[in-house]
């Protein structure tokens, strides 16, 4: 039995996104005041990890000034903080808050999910070489997704 890889990979990726999709279509929150768009916001900022309104408005697409409009929403509905650099004081990062992780934290809960019944079904080593391989694939083979 042939294996392919294509298939295999775009079946799990296909997977997660319908998790995603299924999980923030059902949502039933006290306070549900996310648009999705505004849901897909806050995923960019958990992934870009703390980025600047200028960071975040290159991975959306969206001009300067309207990064700092969707983000001051946020802000209000309190799913976002801005934190002063450490560095550069007139800069500020983005971070969500545990209010968002607590409502919508979809994707990270699911690949936990994922990870622990994979150290169930293999070993360490195969496991070690799955990371390293996925690191490789994440670092040099996919620049797309690197934003600065």
């Amino acid at each position: 039995m042939s294996v392919s890889l294509e298939k295999s990979f775009a079946t799990i990726y296909t997977k997660f996104k319908l998790h995603f999709y299924q999980t923030i279509s059902k949502r039933k929150t006290v306070d549900a005041s996310l648009t999705i768009f505004e849901v897909f916001c806050m995923e960019g900022i958990l992934a870009l990890e703390e980025p600047t309104i200028a960071q975040f408005g290159r991975l959306m697409n969206l001009s300067t000034p309207n990064a700092a409009y969707k983000v001051n929403n946020l802000v209000k509905k309190g799913y976002v903080e801005r934190v002063q650099s450490q560095t550069d004081k007139r800069e500020y990062h983005l971070k969500p808050t545990q209010k968002y992780l607590d409502e919508y934290n979809v994707s990270y809960s699911y690949l936990d999910t994922v990870i622990a019944r994979a150290r169930e079904h293999f070993s360490e080593e195969e496991l070690e070489k799955f990371a390293q391989m996925l690191e490789f694939i994440g670092n040099e083979l996919m620049p797309e997704g690197d934003v600065e």
